[in-house]
């Protein structure tokens, strides 16, 4: 048998259960069947209009940001010419959380700018029967747009989305241009909540608070209830799933704002990071520079690393004292910083040719490398290869101290 066979064996419709009769209350589903081309699909359409309240946003604020403002965050430069407004963000449920074409997309959200609106449609299989409809269906739906945002759509609504399509001989026509909120959310606060979760930024961003709200978990259970009878739960599934359409264009609005003017001092300083990874050095070094009053406040775990990287970017535009001011204070911080000790030896000497004071800096950088827990260093391990030629690296450059320490005190 060959392999597209047997996986069209495993993912056949047959294998899933069929809806089973039920009381007639339990058949009750949001939205309606429609014809397609394919066949009846069952579609949902809500209407909002753009003033519309989602937590502390409203939706029109989508129009007040530009997608090119997340362009560096994102690391495409595709979308220094995208549009929100011909943008569809989109939202799947699976049956599983796992890969592979066994796994099926049974409800679909998408959300689109029309007009004075904010328009929503959720496709549902109703049916396993009407799937190659549905997903032809959706299809056509993405066609019409020239930017498709997700929240974690490149890793995981797209490929189960690509699956199912392929398994119908089918290819998905999504627009060149994929934002995903996820991978820029993670980018902005790395550090400045529990997690990076759609619902944690939510809640601390856009200051939305879900009610009865059905755990994403759930939904594949009370998928597989509809199919044997039971749709009790399905509206909550679809209640859940315009939650999370609802929610993106209010996080995309969220971060191009504080990416066009920052804020918030984590998102300061991990702004520093992107554009100091783009080659942006002043860009960065004005992002590192603000964020530190705040860092500092708070006594933020970001803030050692953001005085490292700081205190390189002086030195590299010839500020040497302001950098040493840094990795002063970086020293005083830990985890130990073996680094940021070496750098500041290399400074007394050659820039202040003060031998004395290197030499302190130099034997402090080696006995906390001598001393290092199991190899560690700044919570990260090194490499034993490595710690040894820092260690010989060290060893050098206190010899050379010393003997210009004792050519000093032996001078005239």
């Amino acid at each position: 048998m060959r392999l597209v066979d047997k996986l069209r064996r495993i993912a056949a419709p047959a294998e899933i259960p069929r809806r089973a009769p039920g009381p007639p209350g339990a058949r009750r589903l949001p939205g309606g069947v429609e014809e397609s081309e394919s066949g009846p699909v069952w579609i949902r359409r809500a209407r909002f209009p753009v003033d519309t309240q989602h937590g502390s946003m409203r939706l029109r604020a989508l129009r007040d940001v530009a997608v090119k403002d997340l362009s560096v965050v994102a690391r495409d430069p595709g979308l220094e010419h995208a549009d929100f407004d011909k943008a569809i963000f989109f939202d799947t449920e699976t049956t599983s959380l796992g890969g592979g074409v066994g796994t099926y997309v049974f409800l679909l959200g998408a959300g689109y700018m029309d007009g004075d609106s904010f328009v929503v449609e959720q496709y549902f299989l109703r049916e396993m029967t009407e799937e190659r409809a549905l997903l032809g269906t959706i299809n056509r739906l993405f066609g019409r747009f020239e930017l498709a945002v997700s929240f974690h759509g490149k890793g995981f609504d797209t490929p189960r989305l690509t699956d199912r399509l392929a398994f119908h001989h089918m290819q998905f026509d999504l627009p060149d241009v994929h934002l995903d909120l996820c991978q820029v959310g993670r980018q902005l606060y790395r550090g400045a909540f529990e997690d990076c979760r759609l619902q944690t930024f939510e809640r601390e961003l856009v200051r939305f608070h879900r009610q009865d709200d059905l755990p994403g978990a759930d939904c594949p259970r009370a998928f597989f209830d509809h199919l044997r009878g039971d749709s009790s739960l399905i509206p909550r599934v679809f209640q859940h799933n315009l939650y999370d359409i609802l929610t993106m264009p209010a996080l995309a609005a969220c971060f191009a704002r504080e990416v066009s003017s920052p804020s918030h001092p984590v998102v300061q300083a991990n702004l520093g990071r992107v554009y100091e990874s783009s080659g942006r050095d002043d860009r960065a070094r004005r992002a590192y520079g603000a964020s530190l009053p705040g860092l500092r406040e708070r006594s933020h775990g970001l803030l050692p690393r953001t005085l490292e990287r700081l205190a390189l970017l002086e030195r590299r535009t010839g500020r040497h004292a302001e950098s040493a001011e840094l990795l002063q204070e970086r020293v005083g911080l830990e985890p130990a910083a073996i680094q940021a000790l070496e750098d500041l030896a290399k400074y007394y000497e050659h820039r202040r040719h003060d031998y004395e004071r290197a030499c302190e800096l130099a034997r402090e950088a080696r006995r906390r490398l001598v001393d290092g827990v199991e190899g560690v260093e700044g919570g990260l391990p090194v490499d034993p290869a490595v710690r040894e030629r820092r260690l010989q690296s060290l060893e050098h450059r206190l010899e050379r101290l010393q003997r210009r320490v004792s050519f000093r005190e032996s001078g005239p």
